[in-house]
């Protein structure tokens, strides 16, 4: 890999980009370090490249990012699985200090081994000249990180024996001591991969056991004495340069480390970017190496924090119904945390990519410690974009640190009209409110870009909206407005942006464009799928011709024996089981249910045992079962016997039991989709992630032409504790009929309007066909159904089961994009293989990439067709401003399974769940082969169009 592309920036923008105190170094090293970089580039310039490292000694290591990474040191005690990380790939490292000892390290430091002690670390300097010290070390140390898994180990504090040891014949007694033992180690484990931190004076003697040599502060370095940062004085730099040499000159790649605060993250690139051209694999990071830092690669952090206070569950937030979506599309995943629970510890910086906060008033509980906080994460280069009100009391101090100043604040309802908005980020659905209950704070932006300013009548201003150097605001009514009530619909009166949240997110948050996994498409075709509801199984149909047939029987005449679209039939047992809701007709209904399970294009989902409706109740009051209290169903559907809510039965009970009765042999439970109001716990999410059994429902999008606004469309779904909830991506035939209500049962047909929105400007969500089995029971629904599917039928998709959604869901969260010199790597994208990018940034360069099969455009985005790579590589993507001469693949009706260019040849592999359809790029005149057969294409405009019988195949395009 290269160096990061950072770098590429900044030099192309000039020292601008670099702070006064780097600009000084380079002055000063201007002379003589310019001449011995010269003679140490030179002198190894037939040396290996450097390449990607990183060292994460937190807690908590972050194992999807740390996978960009060619080679991983982590600290042994942490919360780190060598095995599930490497995956026969030996990449990760296990920090394990020779020299040095803390007692936590052995299981007793025996007097006779301890040389002295280091009062900076407080750790006993070892004697490594004693036979038995060093087998201690292989014994209590090295032992069990082997049995742990790990086959490499960076070996650190080499040189500790000088602080205790002044004697020259004491110094060569430790040096061959040291000797010995890493023979020691690389005798009992030849495989083993070690690191060692300095130590140059024993490399010679060594040399051929070692895979590489590190050394600490070369430009930038962390003194443990006084708690700070430090720059290296140039002779000390010269010094270590030379010792870099001539280690490299044995042979042995060399690593620097160096320190900075995380705030200064553009000069840690800067720095990094001058260690590589030195010819030394670089890696800048913060002092305790808690953060994920920078290397020859910067990975991209892809998550945003949200913060929340009030009664209410996260899902039941603005910030996950309005917020969380336009941040999924613009590639991140959001994590909601109630301040009642506590801020996280540490700074954020290099783990997320901003911050989000919405609260209701200014005077949330935990104000004071959450502006501290805050204010720390900004100091760290985090960005915060604050919606609502700022939850802590907007005094002067407070706002002047933020940049911002407050006049005198008016009572009550104050009349106001807008003095500036600016129409690119005010205004999106709705315009701003003139008047609303304590709506109008007196505010003046001193540093920044205002978007909407109000003025009230006795003149006073308010700063609404606005861009800072911290991040940006905007406050209430002027984020989201409700439009008041909708005489044909019922329920709460919708709401619609005032502000362009895609717009005003990727500026305050200063969110890079770059590539970003996508869960609307696959192989340039938007996805398409289907999920049933088990809810109306066992209803009998008012359709004349099916009259008392279950409704479960008309659904698999009518829909799914008919039309061959991948779909998830979920079950709720209760209504199968001999002693359940309808003992008599179990048996009759076991056998549909075996006839649609055992459809080629059904997979078996679980609706759970009694279908709970309201989930959170029962969780805190398991004796609700049975009773209906205010619902119009009750807490759950009342099954005989079931008195007592069991999350365990609901879930883990249920799945067996379908596999056992109604899955054939071969299938099991795929998807569990939620019931009710599908608000599962964290507890209860965790029982399905157990039983490796994904999960579907919640959210959804409800966008029509009555109301356009994508406040209606919810996001990816949500995390709770360690597990995401996948949200169905559109919603349900029950909320388009007014709960199956008449005169509204041909209401399904609005999900077209839903399905047309949320495909431009912006391509939101995939094609979902969301019903449950009670449409069979109605002319007017089993109607509204056909003409639904029919119209998706129409469209140029790719057809997918919904549990390969909710797998892509799942991986959008874990994938990761690392940036590099020339090129951006994708790695532990697993499901996620659609990636898209702002067309105006180019198009793949397809030659010299890796794991490419091509790409195609919908409106102002570009999608990336990406592939499964071997194991311990990475997809490279990077993008040229020409459009690629080579074939590439345009868009497919399947997965790709394997993509390759040999010269100007293009490879590939498809598998999907129809007969296979793909269209392909600068193929005119190109032989296109399946193994050994010759294929005819049809030309569609520039594009070659092939059909083929066959749901998978391994096809190649070679040119002339």
């Amino acid at each position: 890999m290269g160096f990061g592309d950072p770098f590429a920036a900044l030099a192309a923008k000039g020292s601008c980009f670099l702070s006064g105190d780097t600009l000084m170094r380079l002055h000063d090293l201007k002379l003589g370090l310019a001449a011995l970089a010269a003679m140490f580039v030179l002198a190894l310039s037939a040396q290996a490249r450097p390449f990607s490292i990183a060292f994460y000694y937190g807690a908590h290591p972050p194992r999807h990012a740390l996978q960009a990474f060619r080679w991983v040191v982590v600290q042994p005690d942490s919360a780190f699985s060598p095995r599930r990380f490497d995956q026969g790939r030996e990449r990760a490292f296990a920090y394990a200090a020779v020299g040095e000892a803390s007692p936590g390290e052995y299981r007793r430091i025996p007097p006779r081994c301890v040389l002295g002690k280091d009062r900076t670390w407080g750790t006993a300097i070892l004697d490594e000249a004693r036979r038995t010290c060093r087998r201690d070390f292989l014994h209590d140390v090295l032992a069990p990180l082997w049995r742990r898994g790990y086959r490499g180990f960076f070996l650190d504090d080499i040189d500790a024996y000088r602080q205790a040891v002044a004697t020259k014949a004491g110094r060569a007694r430790q040096r061959q001591g040291l000797i010995r033992l890493i023979r020691a180690i690389k005798a009992s484990h030849p495989e083993a991969r070690l690191i060692l931190n300095r130590g140059f004076a024993i490399l010679p003697a060594i040399r051929t056991l070692v895979s590489a040599v590190a050394a600490e502060s070369l430009f930038d370095g962390w003194d443990q004495r006084t708690g700070r940062y430090v720059q290296v004085a140039a002779a000390t730099r010269r010094s270590l340069l030379q010792k870099l040499a001539g280690a490299r000159r044995l042979g042995l790649p060399v690593i620097a480390i160096d320190y900075l605060p995380p705030g200064r993250r553009r000069q840690a690139v800067a720095d990094a970017r001058r260690i590589a051209a030195l010819g030394i694999t670089p890696y800048v990071a913060d002092g305790r190496l808690s953060l994920l830092g920078v290397s020859t690669i910067r990975v991209m952090p892809r998550k945003i924090l949200m913060l929340y206070s009030g009664p209410e569950d996260a899902q039941h937030t603005s910030l996950n119904w309005y917020a969380a979506m336009p941040l999924n599309y613009l590639g991140y995943s959001t994590r909601i945390r109630n301040v009642a629970d506590g801020l996280p510890r540490g700074t954020l910086a290099g783990r997320y990519a901003g911050i989000v906060t919405w609260f209701e008033n200014n005077h949330v509980t935990q104000g004071a410690a959450l502006y501290r906080w805050l204010r720390r994460q900004m100091r760290d280069g985090v960005p915060v974009a604050v919606l609502g009100s700022f939850g802590f009391p907007a005094d002067a101090g407070q706002l002047r640190a933020l940049g911002l100043s407050a006049g005198r604040i008016p009572r009550g309802l104050v009349q106001n009209r807008v003095a500036f908005s600016d129409p690119r980020y005010v205004g999106f659905e709705t315009h701003p409110v003139p008047a609303a209950p304590d709506n109008f704070l007196p505010l003046a932006l001193r540093k920044g870009r205002t978007l909407l300013a109000l003025r009230d009548a006795q003149g006073q201003t308010e700063d609404a909206i606005g861009l800072t150097p911290w991040g940006g605001y905007a406050l209430s009514p002027d984020v989201v407005s409700a439009l008041g009530a909708v005489p044909h619909r019922k329920g709460k009166a919708p709401a619609a942006w005032v502000l362009n949240p895609f717009r005003f997110f990727r500026k305050a948050l200063r969110l890079p464009p770059m590539p970003v996994p996508d869960t609307t498409t696959e192989s340039g075709r938007r996805m398409l799928m289907a999920q049933i509801d088990g809810d109306g199984f066992a209803n009998k149909s008012w359709i004349y011709r099916y009259r008392d047939q279950y409704a479960g029987a008309v659904i698999l005449k009518q829909i799914l024996e008919k039309y061959r679209i991948p779909t998830s039939a979920s079950f709720i047992v209760s209504y199968f089981t001999p002693h359940g809701l309808f003992p008599k007709a179990a048996t009759k209904l076991t056998a549909i249910a075996r006839r649609i399970a055992a459809l080629p294009w059904v997979e078996v989902a679980s609706h759970t045992f009694s279908h709970p409706f309201d989930w959170p109740a029962l969780e805190r009051d398991p004796g609700l079962m049975g009773h209906k209290g205010n619902l119009r169903y009750g807490y759950a559907l009342a099954v005989p016997g079931y008195t007592r809510f069991s999350a365990r039965k609901e879930i883990v009970w249920a799945d067996r039991w379908i596999d056992r009765h109604i899955a054939p042999r071969g299938k099991r439970v795929s998807l569990v989709q939620w019931s009710g109001d599908c608000d599962p716990d964290a507890r209860v999410l965790a029982l399905s992630y157990r039983a490796h059994v994904l999960n579907l429902n919640g959210g959804g999008a409800t966008e029509t032409y009555a109301e356009p606004f994508v406040t209606k469309v919810r996001g990816l779904g949500i995390f709770k504790g360690r597990h995401f909830q996948v949200y169905s991506p559109m919603q349900d035939e029950n909320v388009y009929t007014h709960s199956w209500t008449s005169p509204y049962y041909y209401g399904y047909v609005r999900a077209i309007q839903t399905f047309k929105l949320t495909d431009t400007p912006r391509r939101l969500k995939p094609l979902d066909i969301y019903y449950h089995f009670y449409s069979g029971a109605r002319v007017a629904g089993l109607r509204a159904l056909r003409t639904v599917i029919a119209w998706a039928l129409r469209q140029r998709t790719d057809p997918v089961f919904p549990s390969h959604f909710a797998r892509i869901a799942v991986d959008f969260g874990h994938a990761v994009v690392a940036r590099g010199a020339h090129s951006w790597y994708i790695s532990d994208a697993g499901a996620a293989q659609e990636w898209r990018i702002p067309a105006r940034l180019g198009y793949p360069r397809l030659r010299g990439s890796r794991g490419l099969a091509g790409f195609d455009r919908h409106g102002a985005v570009r999608y990336i067709h990406i592939a499964p790579v071997p194991a311990g590589k990475t997809v490279r993507i990077r993008l040229t401003p020409m459009r690629p001469r080579v074939p590439f693949l345009h868009d497919a009706n399947a997965a790709i399974r394997a993509a390759s260019y040999h010269g100007a040849a293009l490879s590939f592999a498809l598998r999907g769940n129809a007969p296979l359809s793909f269209r392909l790029a600068n193929a005119a005149g190109c032989r296109v082969m399946d193994g050994d057969l010759v294929l005819r294409g049809r030309p569609d405009g520039s594009l070659m169009t092939y059909h083929l019988e066959a749901h998978h195949g391994h096809f190649t395009a070679a040119c002339p």
